[in-house]
């Protein structure tokens, strides 16, 4: 009997020492968060009108604790504190929510690292003045960021911020970031990303195709030097708002279709170019298009009456100035230069209704169009088949471009829908005769290839400068 009460007693004191630990360890815990919490409140010079008096932290305003006194919550926002952050935030370990948006504080952003249940941090609109390259690192609960407008020394976005894969809002505007944007702000790493807002940075280069399937619907990149096609956004069909305005983005729109819940697209003030897409204007959602200062050409789009078109006039590339069809000549030039992607300096130089009106690469006669030189213009895509489409061709000169294209239809002549003008380039090849009775034949001349097609010379390649071109292809 003395043998069993001994042993349970020994199970007694096991238990006490154990809880006392675990007792213990909770109130240090608590102690380093009220050190940490002094802190701040002595390098933000927090006023008593903030209630910040009593000694316990978790009794102050604005300030959330768990049940064990562990700080979880910040929300400090919107007021008007000043002076700097202490390094030592990072110790408080159970942290849910940084909040200390539309402040005045300054200095250095302490890092984060390791504040795994941090969720929300809203640092916008104060005067921070660098990142430090851990700041995300171990951030793994992490749901929103928004740290615009800050003047952040020069910085680029960690690739540590990919630890926490259940991002939904990222909104770094007017923020210094430089560089290109990261490529895994994508779906794989961030399947909940709903919020993409990056704009008046310094970011350049293209819109990374990762972007293809995400669950943005608010990308905002306005405001910086990116360039290239814009096409990946007709893969982001949960996009309700996108800004792209103000950057160096060419080539033409993409195809609109996909994104049924488009509310506002902003293109103005770039280098596009290429008609408007039907998939744009006949689009349900939209409220909101911006498409001035650009080199948009064909006919001038009209939008349904509800939508707010900001597209002034005489802004773009557009045949007329007022809504109304193309000149045939014009479509048809259009249709050629599709499968090149509707080069910026052609579209730059193709102004007005009439291609005989000194259009760049455009010679006529008596209105029809007789030549087409686009002869190192640094063209990519492929030779269109179109070009059967005129006519009163008689030279078509493509020389020294990056162009590809498709075999031959020799069986088809000028003018016909089928006919492609591109031979094979081959030394002495030849096509079989048409309902013209004109053959489709390429020759070697030192280094050079050229092609004839009945009387029309075309010149696929021409490296050498020195030679002359004005010899017409004989009929064979």
């Amino acid at each position: 009997m003395k043998r069993q009460n001994l042993q349970s007693w020994k199970l007694f004191l096991i238990f006490l020492v154990g809880f006392s630990s675990i007792f213990g360890y909770a109130s240090s815990q608590a102690s380093l968060d009220a050190e940490v919490m002094l802190s701040l409140k002595k390098s933000l010079n927090v006023p008593d009108s903030l209630g910040w008096s009593d000694p316990d932290p978790c009794n102050w305003n604005l300030v959330v604790c768990s049940d064990e006194k562990r700080v979880t919550r910040i929300q400090i926002g919107r007021q008007n504190l000043q002076g700097t952050l202490p390094l030592n935030l990072q110790n408080l370990t159970q942290l849910e929510r940084l909040e200390l948006q539309y402040n005045n504080i300054s200095g250095n952003l302490p890092s984060l690292n390791g504040l795994s249940s941090l969720q929300v941090i809203l640092l916008s609109n104060n005067k921070f003045t660098s990142v430090p390259s851990d700041f995300f690192a171990g951030l793994s609960s992490l749901q929103s960021v928004e740290i615009d407008n800050n003047p952040f020394s020069n910085w680029v976005i960690p690739e540590s911020i990919q630890s926490a894969s259940g991002l939904q809002n990222f909104s770094a505007n007017s923020a210094n970031i430089s560089g290109s944007i990261p490529s895994f702000f994508g779906p794989d790493a961030f399947p909940g990303l709903t919020i993409l807002r990056l704009a008046f940075n310094d970011l350049e280069g293209e819109l990374p195709a990762s972007f293809s399937g995400s669950q943005v619907q608010s990308l905002w990149l306005n405001g910086q030097k990116l360039r290239g096609g814009i096409n990946v956004i007709q893969n982001m069909t949960f996009l309700r708002e996108v800004w792209l305005h103000s950057n160096g983005f060419s080539g033409p729109l993409p195809d609109f279709s996909g994104l049924k819940d488009l509310e506002s697209l902003s293109l103005r003030d770039n280098s596009l170019t290429g008609p408007v897409p039907e998939s744009l204007v006949n689009l349900e959602s939209l409220k909101v298009v911006n498409l001035s200062n650009n080199l948009l050409q064909g006919p001038m789009p009209v939008f349904k009456s509800p939508v707010s078109v900001d597209m002034v006039k005489d802004s773009n590339s557009f045949c007329l100035s007022t809504p109304g069809p193309c000149d045939s000549r014009v479509n048809t030039l259009l249709s050629i230069v599709k499968s090149m992607y509707y080069p910026q300096r052609l579209a730059d130089g193709w102004k007005g209704n009439d291609p005989c009106a000194d259009w760049i690469g455009i010679t006529c006669n008596k209105g029809n169009i007789t030549v087409v030189n686009f002869e190192k213009m640094g063209l990519t895509g492929s030779i269109s088949s179109d070009f059967a489409s005129l006519k009163s061709l008689e030279r078509l000169i493509l020389a020294n471009n990056n162009l590809t294209g498709k075999d031959v239809n020799s069986s088809a002549s000028p003018g016909s829908p089928s006919a492609n003008p591109l031979a094979n380039t081959g030394s002495g090849s030849g096509g079989s005769s048409g309902k013209s009775g004109k053959k489709i034949f390429c020759f070697h001349w030192s280094d050079c290839v050229f092609c004839g097609w009945g009387c029309i010379l075309i010149v696929l390649d021409r490296p050498c400068g020195f030679l002359s071109v004005q010899e017409e292809a004989k009929e064979v």
